[in-house]
């Protein structure tokens, strides 16, 4: 069996139906990994990102290795400081696999809540 597409800046085609984007994502990133992406819409440290998408230090800390490792985000370290942003691949995957739509679907009014899987308090 042979899959064919054609060549083009975009990702293939997404398959109808299915549920929204961001429900596709969730579940092959995992919402907290997903919440994290969103929530830089601009590099943050560590602690930012966790404040941020209510989970503690090593969770958003683990997750970032993994969205990095993915090819998702980068970190750059500055004196004790840790900043992480997300990558040129990240913004093509929120933004639904289109390279024309430069706002990546988590930041069109969806509370970054709605991705979370806990609250700490």
């Amino acid at each position: 069996m042979v899959f064919t597409y054609p060549a083009g800046p975009e990702l293939p085609l997404l398959p109808d139906g299915g549920g929204a984007l961001d429900e596709r994502l969730a579940g092959v990133l995992g919402r907290t990994r997903l919440a994290l992406l969103c929530s830089l819409d601009q590099a943050r440290t560590t602690t930012g990102v966790a404040r941020r998408i209510g989970v503690s230090n090593a969770t958003a800390s683990a997750h970032a290795a993994a969205l990095r490792a993915a090819g998702l985000l980068t970190t750059t370290r500055t004196g004790r400081s840790v900043h992480h942003q997300r990558t040129a691949l990240a913004e093509l995957l929120l933004a639904g696999g289109t390279a024309d739509d430069e706002t990546p679907r988590c930041s069109r009014g969806k509370p970054l809540g709605a991705f979370t899987t806990r609250n700490i308090t």
